[in-house]
């Protein structure tokens, strides 16, 4: 039985391989001029210290921050992210991450990216984003811990030949990972794709698709399993079922500059499905907001809700593949059946000093006792975030920032507050 397994493991992976090739090709006929490697190693040192008031717990989900925890009482976090180049064609990325909670030292991400023409291969653990959104992403967000994966894409955008130029440039990537083995299938399968099209310079398409699949205790993937799972009608029971999500997002920078010299504004929006009808997403959540920015102010506002009327708690959740990883959701971190407000204002800057701040409002849309705070946070049915910050920039390598943020959160029949207080350095050598 084992060999048989590990057989359709090679056969699935041979597939996987066969269609990477012809993805190459796809992508391969464009060709841009990116930029040339760095000559020599880029460093960037970030310290946290700070002291943190959790209340009735010891640990707090970090959202938006690689599966990060917050702990109870005094925090202190260093990391080191390096940019080492292997020749002309490659680099290498470094970054160990030493906490003070366990006093231990872990590899947040380390990967290796190697480009021919205009492709990238790149293997090891990194963070990925789909999306426009600033403050979230629907179907894949910095939320989780980074995956170790297989990544492959364009380096640059790039032009179709012929006619098809007229599209505009494009972008193409795929990844495969595999999830942990702490779930009720260990090891399943995630593969994603990601396509975007650039008409003009200010108007961008972007379509994304990821599906878990296999896993210990599922039947075996067969290479014609494999080719149903991608181009068959999606999210069907039984030995063959997966989860997938698909969406599509859309940013419009609009030319504000012409009337405003100086000033931009970007509206962008984001709808994807966690079940699919007729090959296009439904069951949707929505994510859309804009940002405006000059040279010494910004301001972004953005909501998310993926509430679904027919379905409580429908969104990441799933009898064999819930849509997490290590515990946290790869997705929005709102959660479930939720909804997510973000307001930031960075009302001035003057020099080396900048001021922001910043409210942050989720609800649980459903009377179930799940949404954001559930999945994997406890139950909530509220949660309310105000902060501020203030970075002093020493120059152009040297920054630090102080921030404070209260956090309420309002339980069916109890309220808890809590308060964040720390200092960030960032030194890039």
């Amino acid at each position: 039985m084992a060999e048989k397994t590990f057989g359709n493991k090679t056969r699935t992976i041979f597939l996987t391989l066969n269609a990477t090739l012809l993805f190459l090709l796809t992508i391969g006929i464009g060709f841009a001029a990116g930029d040339s490697p760095p000559d020599a190693t880029r460093n960037l040192l970030t310290i946290e210290a700070g002291s943190i008031d959790l209340s009735a717990q010891d640990l707090r989900f970090r959202e938006n921050h690689f599966g990060g925890f917050w702990p109870d009482g005094g925090y202190f976090q260093a990391s080191l992210q390096s940019l080492i180049p292997l020749g002309e064609k490659g680099t290498l990325t470094l970054e160990p991450v030493f906490n003070s909670d366990d006093n231990e030292i872990f590899l947040r991400r380390g990967f290796g990216h190697l480009v021919l023409s205009n492709t990238f291969l790149e293997v090891g653990r990194n963070s990925l984003w789909f999306g426009p959104g600033r403050h979230g992403a629907l179907i894949m967000s910095n939320n989780g811990f980074p995956f170790d994966m297989v990544r492959l894409g364009s380096e640059t955008p790039f032009l179709l030949p012929g006619f098809l130029a007229r599209i505009g440039l494009l972008e193409a990537e795929l990844f495969l990972t595999q999830l942990e083995e702490n779930r009720k299938f260990p090891r399943p399968n995630l593969i994603g794709l990601r396509f975007q099209a650039h008409p003009s310079d200010r108007f961008t398409i972007g379509l994304s698709r990821v599906t878990l699949f296999g896993g210990e205790g599922r039947p075996s993937v067969t290479a014609s399993d494999f080719l149903k799972i991608l181009f068959g009608k999606p999210n069907q029971p039984g030995e063959l079922e997966v989860n997938e999500l698909a969406g599509v997002d859309l940013s419009f920078l609009t030319p504000l500059e012409k009337i405003l010299p100086g000033h931009q504004l970007e509206l962008y929006l984001e709808y994807a499905g966690e079940d699919e009808a007729g090959y296009l997403p439904s069951r949707g959540g929505t994510l859309y907001g804009l940002e405006w920015k000059d040279a010494r102010r910004q301001f972004i506002i953005e909501y998310a809700n993926n509430h679904v009327s027919c379905c409580p708690n429908f969104w990441y959740n799933h009898a064999i593949y819930p849509y997490t990883y290590r515990g946290n959701i790869i997705g929005h971190h709102m959660g479930s059946d939720a909804e997510d407000l973000y307001i930031r204002l960075v009302p001035f800057s003057y020099e080396e000093w900048g001021y922001g701040i910043d409210m942050d409002k989720e609800n649980t849309l459903s009377d179930a006792p799940s949404g954001f705070g559930c999945l994997p946070k406890p139950c909530v049915k509220e949660r309310w975030i105000g902060g501020a910050d203030v970075t002093y920039i020493q120059n152009i390598s040297l920054r630090y920032t102080l921030r404070y943020q209260r956090e309420v959160l309002m339980r069916t029949s109890l309220i808890n507050k809590s308060n964040y207080t720390w200092l960030t350095l960032q030194w890039s050598f």
